[in-house]
């Protein structure tokens, strides 16, 4: 091979290079126009994709704002205006003045309530437990109404009499109608209207009162309560003397007086109430010898004798008591052999002993 031969790897490089001159050789601005993207400047040099100005709008999903919303920065600055919103609402807000607490009721009203009550007809008892009662108040008791509403009572229950005999001498001469039941018979304007026209007419059966002391005084008002029952009064020291105008109410059947000044005589005086069916009472001046004086007072059905020394004497001769069906009794001075003897001749009786069941009480019960 002669000197003036070139290596192949040379000749190859000698035939690009005329392609390569004649590249180099055309106009400088075609070929940085061929070097060049399609892609123009502005006029502050950025480069201008012609494709952007072409494509459509790109929509982004709700999710993808949600959680470019959520970010730490705009979720901290949500919370902070939020907070804002709630403090300016906060101080700014309508405050209801404070009502202060209501003020309970007087004595007097509460007093007027219940004397309302029985006069309506909405009650028939008066009971004090929250406030006192003495003599001067028991004047307020509306006796002349009271009076009243009982004669009308009276007259009504001769009148239903009256008409059921009526009733039944007419049903045995003839068959035709059948007679109303007592007390059932109507006015002309109770038949033009169909119903019966019903009126409730006070009245007062109760009187229970745990405070406040009432005396012998206060019981003669007491007394004149024409339909009365029921009468209990603590705390009050009535005597033998006090006792009597109470005797004229015949329709009393339970009398309670725990703290009265009795004595075997005012017991003895019990008798002329037929109707006393439930007896408690206490007095230091009572003592064994109320045993005698209890026999005469023969409808009682339940005797509670309080702070009374009965001895195991004077516990065999109340039981000869007709109709006792329960005792109570309070700091007795009773023995164990005086129990067992009761329970031995007189198990149907149901006994109390200190406010408590006896342990062999044959009738023992819970209490409510």
């Amino acid at each position: 091979m002669s000197s003036n031969e070139l290596p192949d790897d040379d000749r190859e490089e000698e035939k690009d290079s005329p392609e390569e001159g004649s590249a180099f050789a055309a106009d400088p601005g075609e070929a940085n126009a061929e070097s060049q993207p399609d892609s123009d400047e502005d006029e502050l040099g950025d480069v201008v994709e012609p494709d952007d100005e072409e494509q459509p709008p790109v929509r982004v999903s709700l999710k993808k704002r949600l959680i470019a919303l959520c970010t730490p920065t705009k979720l901290g600055v949500s919370i902070a205006v939020v907070a804002i919103v709630g403090l300016a609402w906060w101080a700014t807000r309508p405050i209801e003045p404070v009502k202060p607490p209501e003020k309970p009721p007087e004595p007097e009203e509460l007093y007027a309530q219940q004397i309302e009550q029985v006069l309506s007809g909405a009650s028939t008892q008066l009971h004090t437990t929250t406030y006192e009662i003495d003599n001067e108040k028991l004047l307020l008791i509306p006796l002349e109404e009271l009076e009243k509403a009982a004669e009308q009572r009276r007259l009504n229950l001769l009148a239903d009499e009256q008409a059921s005999d009526d009733d039944e001498a007419t049903d045995e001469s003839s068959s035709d109608s059948a007679p109303l039941p007592p007390g059932s018979s109507l006015s002309s304007s109770e038949e033009e209207s169909g119903e019966p026209q019903v009126s409730e007419l006070p009245k007062l059966d109760t009187v229970l009162i745990d405070e406040g002391v009432i005396t012998d005084e206060g019981i003669a008002t007491i007394a004149k309560i024409p339909e009365l029952r029921h009468l209990r009064l603590r705390l009050s020291p009535i005597t033998d003397e006090g006792l009597k105008p109470l005797l004229e109410r015949k329709s009393i059947w339970f009398l309670n007086l725990p703290h009265s000044r009795l004595t075997e005589k005012g017991i003895r005086s019990l008798s002329a109430l037929p109707k006393l069916r439930q007896l408690r009472v206490g007095s230091t001046l009572l003592g064994n010898d109320i045993g005698r004086a209890l026999l005469e007072v023969k409808s009682l059905r339940g005797l509670h004798l309080i702070g009374v020394p009965l001895s195991d004497e004077g516990l065999k001769v109340i039981v000869q008591l007709p109709h006792l069906e329960s005792l109570y009794l309070d700091d007795a001075a009773i023995t164990e052999s005086g129990w067992d003897w009761l329970f031995q001749n007189h198990p149907q009786l149901h006994v109390h002993i200190n406010q408590r069941h006896h342990d062999r009480d044959p009738q023992h019960h819970k209490h409510e």
